[in-house]
């Protein structure tokens, strides 16, 4: 699939950027800084990218440019970095413009375009509560990813194939130095479910009395919900390979599959 990237210098874009690759997708990614992006990334793997666009990922007009000048059929949006409640977020804006330039090139093809953007957990449901993870938690502290929710649940699938991916806590035990190639796709060992995360426990924490169902979330995303930004990377793109993901129109989180999930 011709894949157009955004936030392809971050955490999870870098190794975005190398999974897409991996699975053979052509890969066209947009960043505000080249330079950057050239520092982190190994001359062959750069070789590989079939275009960089210098760009703000909020500019709409130039998301749709992008999509149209390199016939991009599928999108994964990771850009925005998850700020403090007082600073200002990027990322319903950057979903707004993807969004908005995806369902325009769609319109004109006659054809809606493929699409991953990226939120937080909260937008998941807490499950055995009827509720939202954001209904337990201050609206200050996760606007950014409800605004995001918001913004993408209001297309309809007959213009944009969407999926919102609900992020958790993610590391990595790369070492540090350029981002190379890999030699072959990474396979995740990765639980996926829809609307709701996988694998969920009920614990200790949430047992205490008044505050532990708003406890109980903090310490099971913290514990339990760790992901490897390489697994997540790899099920993305993945899923890209997919003509008819079972994904699409969902709220999906993941977990690294421990030894009660076997």
């Amino acid at each position: 699939m011709r894949v157009l990237l955004l936030g392809a210098t971050g955490n999870l874009g870098s190794r975005c950027l190398q999974a897409l690759i991996a699975h053979k997708h052509t890969v066209t990614v947009v960043v505000r800084n080249v330079p950057k992006l050239q520092s982190m990334m190994s001359p062959v793997l750069l070789e590989q990218i079939h275009a960089i666009v210098e760009g703000d990922a909020t500019d709409s007009a130039a998301l749709e440019k992008a999509i149209l000048d390199h016939d991009i059929e599928g999108i994964i949006d990771v850009a925005g970095n998850v700020v403090p409640p007082w600073q200002e977020s990027l990322m319903p804006k950057i979903a707004r413009a993807v969004t908005h330039a995806a369902v325009a090139v769609g319109k004109q093809r006659g054809k809606p375009l493929r699409a991953w953007i990226t939120s937080g957990i909260v937008i998941l449901e807490y499950p055995g509560t009827g509720y939202l993870f954001s209904d337990y938690m201050p609206k200050t502290g996760v606007n950014q990813h409800t605004g995001t929710r918001d913004v993408v649940e209001a297309i309809p699938l007959s213009k944009l194939k969407w999926s919102l991916y609900g992020s958790a806590w993610m590391y990595s035990n790369r070492k540090q130095g350029q981002f190379e190639p890999l030699n072959a796709p990474i396979p995740h060992d990765l639980l996926v479910k829809a609307n709701s995360p996988p694998g969920w426990e009920k614990t200790w924490v949430e047992r205490i009395p008044l505050i532990g169902m708003y406890l109980n979330p903090f310490y099971m995303v913290i514990v339990h919900y760790k992901t490897q930004y390489e697994a997540v990377a790899d099920f993305l793109a993945e899923d890209l390979e997919k003509e008819d993901s079972e994904w699409i129109g969902k709220k999906v989180g993941v977990k690294e599959k421990s030894k009660k999930d076997v």
